[in-house]
């Protein structure tokens, strides 16, 4: 049994085919074949059912992959602790973010944190929140990007941004000619929201439900929030963005509007897994994130604000 073996096996268990495991593992199928047969031969169980359709593990080859992977993340967290007592910043990055949060973001540190660090490769990925808590605790992503508390004891959260919450308003609604808004504001009909399955849907639901039954003013489901806010261009209506997504155009947008202090915020932080030994990379990152926004934005700034999960 060598880590190779172990490599393929968790290749072959996340790609569910032996062409494709064997592509992304940069080897021939028939070598990568040889050696799960190898590895199973060693262990004497059968740990893939090979059909039709591809490789589905055995009650045990899920025991045995769990383990595997494990292994792989030990080894590969003592390259790691050489990398950091040596100061290097080399290796891989496995970035998980939020869709909500990923296109106003990320490109606003990526490059500085590419050209900072250019022997680091960098892979980013846009997840829901359920999906990078999955992949962290399973090693396949080494830092997530997400709305916080998680309340999970696996992971460990360092706190990036308070993310205030504000309205974008058609000009013909009600509450165009309002300065800032109100939470019993929120009452008003016509709210366009994100389809079920975003973390933003459910915290703007959490927000609503302090005055109101959401249900009451919902009219329309969308994926993304520039298709929430060009319906609102285009369209009676309102709906809730996060300041990111109108950062650029916050003094000259009529649409955009505050909330009355204390502000709804979102708190955004760097997630990892409770293993995770590249402190000085996260530092870095986190440096690098907050220098990219106002500083209104970093969390622990002192102003009347209720966070909202």
């Amino acid at each position: 049994m060598n880590l190779q073996q172990l490599t393929y096996l968790v290749a072959l268990d996340t790609h569910r085919s032996f062409g494709l495991a064997a592509e992304k593992s940069f080897v021939t199928q028939p070598a990568l074949s040889v050696q799960v047969q190898k590895l199973e031969d060693e262990l004497g169980v059968l740990l893939f059912d090979r059909n039709k359709k591809g490789a589905e593990p055995t009650a045990v080859g899920v025991k045995v992959i769990a383990q595997a992977r494990q292994v792989l993340r030990e080894a590969q967290q003592l390259r790691e602790l050489v990398q950091v007592e040596k100061g290097e910043m080399v290796g891989e990055l496995r970035l998980g973010v939020i869709p909500t949060l990923a296109p106003y973001l990320v490109p606003r540190f990526l490059v500085g944190l590419t050209t900072a660090y250019p022997q680091l490769q960098v892979r980013v990925e846009e997840l829901r929140s359920e999906e990078i808590m999955v992949q962290l605790k399973d090693h396949r992503l080494d830092v997530g990007l997400l709305v916080t508390p998680l309340d999970d004891r696996q992971l460990r959260e360092l706190p990036v941004l308070e993310e205030p919450f504000l309205t974008y308003v058609s000009a013909n609604h009600p509450l165009a000619g309002k300065a800032q808004i109100e939470a019993a504001d929120l009452k008003a009909p016509g709210m366009w929201l994100m389809q079920q399955g975003h973390c933003f849907r459910h915290q703007v639901l959490n927000l609503c439900a302090a005055t109101t039954d959401p249900n009451a003013h919902v009219t329309y489901e969308s994926g993304s929030i520039e298709t929430l806010m060009e319906l609102v261009r285009r369209h009676q209506g309102y709906t809730l963005v996060p300041e990111l997504a109108v950062l650029d155009e916050l003094d000259t947008n009529p649409l955009v509007k505050r909330f009355v202090d204390p502000q709804p915020v979102r708190e955004v932080s760097l997630v990892v897994h409770h293993g995770f030994v590249r402190v000085p990379l996260l530092t870095a990152l986190r440096q690098l994130i907050l220098e990219s926004v106002p500083e209104r934005l970093w969390a622990g700034q002192s102003g009347a604000k209720v966070r909202w999960r």
